[in-house]
């Protein structure tokens, strides 16, 4: 069975592609035979300390079917598949990214729910509310600054009683020795990585009260899941009026 042919790139408006992700992952990302050995899923398990299956799992509890959800960046391995195939038919789902080669790439996959891949950058919100924002990966690799953007334009994204699903890196416990290993290659491959040790997702929230925040970590705290589910407000209801009898 072919893959759908909706499942196309909007690319009405030219966006432009960062300064650091050329620079520092533009040999990755455009580099088509090396993204095609990436995306192996037994490659990301290796990657992830065998924790990918159980990443991915846990993301897709979180997310209701038939809903209307929004990805910010595209990923290697089978996320992007597992979340289409919760979502299923009748819902809809919203892939954007920076990077034109990325794009294409996730969109040749046989993916037999329909995705809206988009050509638009993640700082900036849609203009779209959704029941569901995924961020899986991806803050790691940003400078502080468009974390923050983006983490913000995730949260201002969602609709009222939604929820933002954030999975990246996490600050290892002390007797997690794999932070030794971690430690020196994200310096050389990963120079924002470490950021994700020193400063928790929710500080960069501008509107931390609108949500609720829960937390679960995974490989000795080497990763997180954190979700934000926006509050719906208490409005207050009108002061009845007395009775004239």
């Amino acid at each position: 069975m072919p893959a759908m042919k909706y499942n196309l790139v909007k690319s009405s408006k030219a966006v432009k592609m960062p300064a650091y992700v050329r620079e520092i992952y533009g040999k990755i990302y455009e580099n088509e035979k090396l993204c095609r050995y990436l995306d192996d899923e037994r490659i990301v398990t290796l990657m992830t300390w065998g924790f990918q299956n159980r990443l991915v799992n846990d993301l897709v509890k979180e997310i209701s079917t038939n809903g209307k959800v929004l990805q910010i960046g595209c990923t290697f391995g089978r996320q992007i598949e597992a979340v289409a195939e919760k979502i299923g038919a009748y819902g809809k789902y919203v892939i954007i990214d920076v990077c034109p080669q990325q794009l294409e790439r996730c969109r040749s996959k046989e993916i037999y729910q329909n995705i809206d891949f988009r050509s638009y950058d993640g700082s900036r919100p849609t203009g779209e509310k959704f029941d569901t924002v995924i961020c899986y990966m991806l803050l790691h690799e940003l400078p502080p600054v468009t974390k923050a953007k983006v983490i913000n334009s995730a949260l201002e994204s969602v609709d009222e009683g939604g929820k933002v699903i954030f999975v990246d890196y996490h600050r290892p416990s002390k007797w997690n020795l794999l932070k030794f290993l971690i430690q020196p290659f994200n310096r050389l491959y990963q120079p924002f990585a470490e950021s994700m040790w020193k400063y928790s997702i929710d500080s960069y929230a501008k509107h931390r009260e609108y949500f609720s925040w829960r937390k679960k970590t995974y490989a000795g705290k080497m990763y997180q899941k954190l979700v934000a589910v926006r509050q719906i407000p208490a409005y207050e209801k009108p002061a009845s009026k007395s009775s004239f009898y």
